[in-house]
């Protein structure tokens, strides 16, 4: 995994860059897969890579018993404020998802925004595919999204410029790829303002390593681990099949 990301900088202004981002829409769309893979009730989450919980306290404010995981205290803290802000009762802890042991199984594990295409080498997918089954009982759903591998290799990264405003401030961000093909790698350096004015508030630099996974590779890693494929699809489109044009996928499994 990456080293050194979403640090007490950017996790204080991760929210505000991702102001336009639905998490309503995004749980309905899990609530969608809820009903139609399950075998039974869905009533516990565990969220792997929760961030500020941005999926996690919507989830529990409808009603789920929610376990939120991030390795980032920094992107905990901002949870945690949210969570008491709006009155939700959410768990979260800080963790490593290759490593984390709750002693507990859950109805089904979760990992949001691209969780999974942050395992980057072989070794952190399986130990990240190990955690999910250690916390499900047979039956229970494993649901992911990552860069799906097709669409990256035929619309390529490129260089991405968002500027946002939170209050007085603008927030602005720089993102250039580089792409690496044998490695089925895309490393996105970040370099990240906050101005007031003319004033420069603050800045930071990051290198986020994405991995971007293939269809017969998903399926592999999930067998591998004691997972059934049930369903790839464009994200939030249950219905439909992956292209080239779908630069995140969808990944439903069960645990066997």
């Amino acid at each position: 995994m990456n080293d050194h990301v979403f640090d007490e900088y950017y996790a204080g202004v991760y929210d505000a860059l991702y102001q336009d981002k639905d998490y309503g829409v995004e749980c309905d769309f899990l609530e969608q897969i809820f009903a139609d893979r399950a075998r039974s009730p869905i009533r516990t989450v565990l969220d792997l890579g929760c961030g500020t919980g941005g999926h996690a306290l919507l989830l529990a404010e409808r009603g789920y018993i929610v376990t939120g995981v991030d390795r980032s205290e920094s992107m905990l803290l901002e949870a945690r404020q949210k969570a008491t802000a709006r009155g939700a009762d959410c768990d979260f802890v800080q963790g490593d998802i290759r490593d984390l042991d709750l002693e507990r199984t859950y109805d089904t594990v979760v990992a949001t925004f691209a969780v999974v295409s942050y395992q980057a080498t072989n070794e952190d997918l399986e130990d990240t595919f190990l955690t999910a089954r250690q916390h499900l009982e047979p039956g229970g759903l494993f649901v992911f999204d990552c860069w799906y591998g097709p669409a990256v290799l035929a619309q390529r990264p490129t260089s991405q410029y968002k500027d946002v405003e939170r209050g007085t401030e603008r927030i602005l961000r720089y993102a250039s790829p580089v792409l690496d093909i044998s490695r089925h790698t895309v490393r996105v350096n970040y370099k990240v303002l906050r101005l007031e004015g003319d004033q420069i508030l603050g800045e930071i630099d990051e290198s986020h390593l994405m991995r971007f996974l293939f269809p017969q590779e998903i399926e592999h890693y999930l067998n591998e681990h004691a997972f059934e494929l049930l369903r790839l699809c464009p994200f939030v489109e249950f219905d439909l099949t992956p292209t080239e044009h779908d630069w995140n996928v969808t990944v439903i499994a069960e645990a066997t």
